[in-house]
């Protein structure tokens, strides 16, 4: 008789079904990890309303922590009961990306909870070739399970700081306080930027960015974003910006916020087949240099995992409401309601 879990299964857009399937077989080299504690991205959240692509009838989710509950033949280096957080980039290992270590922007790049069936399910298999490469990571006795499910996340905010190369004292801009931006507001922090300053529209959100150590809040709804940046760089813009919001229209204004030869990172998803009107001479006559980012490579994921275990950041402020994991749906609808910030989805108790 095949054993079966309970999952979360993505049909289509807003159509996310809380039902049985088959627990995967584990072959050899495989690990089955009994999935503790997960939650929710924005990422998630653009796939449930249509705006990123996932393969119908597969598992969502990937940020998560767990146990090891079962592992094939010939896994070594682990033992069943061990707590791992999994590296939700299915990267090939092989290609220049992976080989010049940018494994999230492998050329056969697939990813948990998108294209192989993720964490809001009771279990996960991570298949032998991944497990090789080094997707499966242990995780310290003394991180709580909800905070290290919080590992890929950070990653990703690690990786959106460190590519603007910022200097210690630099100023910088984030624009949009959500579950990331507040994330990336506490990285950049510990990087030892100069005047922090967070753009949001929601006062709750503004409060808490605050408390986080924003040297100075705005709310663009009620004062103008670039005539406060103006008066608080001397009217010479922020040195750095990052677009934590995955709106195309904000886009010109992060660069005019800009000083020249200021950076601009695009670090928040957009809609599929999303376009910006831009004036491109801000870019041209100020010299502005624009990139982005996207998930870390997982070297940056580990140093991710070891900031939390050294409490060097306090990620449980961002941690908001619990769920089981019958109302992952109802989780995804309160994060679009802009309720609350990373809720906690309870999969199983551990042991």
């Amino acid at each position: 008789m095949v054993k079966t879990m309970m999952a979360n299964v993505y049909y289509g857009p807003r159509d996310l079904r809380f039902e049985k399937t088959p627990i995967p077989k584990v072959r050899s080299g495989d690990i089955l990890v009994k999935v503790v504690r997960s939650s929710v991205c924005a990422s998630d959240v653009r796939v449930f309303k249509g705006e990123k692509k996932a393969k119908p009838g597969t598992v969502l989710g990937h940020e998560f922590v767990g146990e090891i509950s079962e592992m094939g033949e010939g896994v070594e280096g682990f033992s069943v009961g061990d707590m791992v957080t999994v590296y939700p980039v299915v990267f090939c290992g092989s290609c220049f990306y992976c080989q010049t270590g940018h494994q999230n922007m492998c050329a056969n790049r697939k990813t948990f909870g998108y294209d192989y069936n993720g964490a809001f399910a009771e279990y996960v298999l991570v298949p032998s070739k991944l497990v090789r490469l080094g997707n499966v990571v242990r995780v310290p006795e003394k991180i709580p399970p909800e905070e290290a499910a919080l590992t890929e996340p950070l990653g990703c905010s690690i990786n959106g700081v460190e590519v603007l190369n910022l200097k210690v004292g630099e100023s910088l801009l984030i624009i949009g306080a959500g579950p990331m931006g507040l994330m990336l507001l506490l990285v950049a922090k510990r990087s030892g930027v100069g005047k922090l300053i967070v753009s949001e529209v929601d006062e709750d959100r503004l409060k808490l960015a605050k408390r986080l150590g924003a040297d100075v809040v705005v709310n663009p709804r009620e004062e103008s974003l670039i005539e406060r940046v103006m008066s608080e760089t001397e009217g010479l813009g922020v040195d750095a910006a990052i677009l934590s919001v995955g709106v195309p229209g904000v886009v010109e204004e992060a660069l005019k916020a800009l000083r020249k030869k200021g950076r601009l990172n695009l670090f928040a998803g957009f809609p599929l087949n999303s376009k910006a009107s831009l004036d491109l001479n801000l870019i041209h006559y100020k010299m502005l240099h624009v990139t982005a980012s996207q998930n870390a490579p997982l070297t940056v994921f580990k140093r991710a995992l070891k900031m939390i275990a050294d409490g060097r950041i306090n990620l449980r402020p961002l941690l908001t409401g619990e769920f089981p994991l019958s109302e992952v749906k109802q989780a995804i609808e309160r994060r679009i309601r802009l309720e609350g910030l990373k809720p906690v989805i309870i999969n199983a108790s551990r042991g």
